[in-house]
């Protein structure tokens, strides 16, 4: 599809963040959704739209779709907003679940419910930022995990019901230098710094680096374009520099 009218969520974060400025660089207009402000250091203007809001709130979502829609009918959703809760099993509440569920899979089912009209109108693409932990993952992060892993399940069940008229597709990132990532890494002091952490991330990973978020944002990009990706639908392009090639046995 050409450049219409994208809503972003997580859209002050890492991917969040690089996936809007990369679509308002061409040429979409862009309303970004997020806990969050918008950081100051891009400038907002009349096709960036910035509303702060928490996707976990039914009704505050609604009304920040109302608001979008003011701008213009929604013709792509990425939803790019995303929590993760650290602790083994059986030591986070319920209630912490719940949040991470509604954040990373249950705000997109209502983002596309609410827009869905436009979405068809459109013949509009929906795209969702999902994770290598859908598949494989680590230690003290099932509740994340397990949001991931429905997410995709979500991302195939939707390709179906929506086709022929919206595209559906994710995207798996690896490794990328997102503020969750550092943040996971400060957590882990006995790991040593930040970077010795990213290092080592990266002598691990077969690409031998890091992404950065605007690797992820061209991939986002290129699925929301019919002229690279317009026969692709319930798809998850895993974007993990190799990671999950290697046996952890290895």
């Amino acid at each position: 599809m050409s450049a219409g009218h994208v809503l972003v969520t997580g859209a002050s974060g890492g991917i969040g963040g690089a996936v809007s400025d990369v679509l308002h660089a061409r040429g979409w207009r862009v309303t970004g959704l997020d806990v969050r402000p918008r950081p100051a250091v891009t400038r907002a203007s009349e096709d960036w739209l910035a509303v702060q809001v928490d996707v976990a709130d039914r009704r505050a979502l609604s009304e920040a779709v109302v608001a979008a829609r003011a701008a213009g009918p929604i013709t792509a959703v990425v939803h790019a907003a995303a929590v993760q809760p650290v602790g083994p099993v059986g030591s986070i509440d319920l209630d912490v679940w719940a949040h991470c569920l509604r954040v990373n899979v249950l705000a997109l089912e209502q983002l596309v419910a609410e827009c869905l009209d436009d979405l068809r109108r459109a013949h509009g693409a929906v795209v969702a930022v999902s994770s290598v932990h859908a598949r494989a993952t680590t230690r003290e992060i099932a509740a994340y995990a397990t949001s991931k892993a429905a997410l995709e399940g979500w991302i195939r069940a939707a390709a179906l019901d929506l086709a022929p008229d919206v595209r559906v597709n994710a995207v798996a990132p690896g490794a990328v230098r997102t503020p969750m990532l550092v943040e996971g890494f400060a957590r882990r002091a006995e790991e040593g710094s930040v970077e010795q952490a990213m290092s080592l991330l990266a002598a691990r990973t077969p690409l031998g680096v890091v992404a950065e978020p605007v690797q992820l944002a061209r991939l986002v990009a290129a699925l929301l374009d019919d002229d690279v990706t317009g026969f692709m639908t319930g798809a998850v392009v895993t974007a993990d520099g190799g990671a999950l090639l290697r046996l952890g046995t290895e």
